[in-house]
């Protein structure tokens, strides 16, 4: 707090200029305030985006483990399930090997990763979508999978698909 304390006799034209003067130099203390402020705030890095984006993951492992890694991956980015109205912004493509961990008579060896799959699929965080070519090529029928895994075609066609839609592929 500055105190300023001037005599300056009985001259009103002497106080109203002193008041004048202090008037203007609050003024100019005050706007050079709110503008440090605002070049404080320009100057500022943008905010950290929370959410990641659309990514697509291209899932080829051979080994029940190497599953299981993907989607504890996937779920290490979940803080709690998103709502209907956000969908899901990571998809994995399941289109080797892995497919048949997927497979319902498989179920009891593999409860733990196809209720992890289904828990992210529920919770939004990944769409797990599943290549019917490579299907067939390991001889496993739509009826043999959960109702919670997407059955597209191909899964390389898919994948140019959710290229165009503006997601990156991993």
């Amino acid at each position: 707090m500055l105190v300023f304390m001037i005599n300056i006799g009985d001259s009103v034209r002497m106080r109203g200029l002193i008041y004048l003067i202090l008037v203007v130099g609050v003024a100019v203390t005050l706007y050079l305030l709110e503008f440090s402020d605002i070049r404080t705030e320009d100057t500022q890095p943008a905010s950290i985006q929370t959410e990641p984006n659309d990514v697509a993951f291209d899932i080829s492992v051979h080994t029940i483990d190497e599953l299981r890694d993907v989607l504890q991956r996937a779920e290490a980015l979940v803080s709690q399930p998103k709502s209907a109205s956000q969908p899901a912004n990571i998809s994995l493509m399941l289109h080797g090997p892995e497919i048949k961990y997927f497979s319902i008579g498989q179920y009891a060896q593999y409860k733990d990763v196809v209720d992890l799959a289904a828990k992210l699929d529920a919770y939004n965080v990944v769409e797990l979508k599943m290549c019917e070519t490579a299907m067939k090529d390991f001889g496993i029928k739509k009826n043999d999978i959960p109702s919670f895994i997407e059955f597209v075609p191909n899964g390389e066609s898919e994948l140019k698909q959710l290229s165009r839609r503006g997601y990156s592929i991993q």
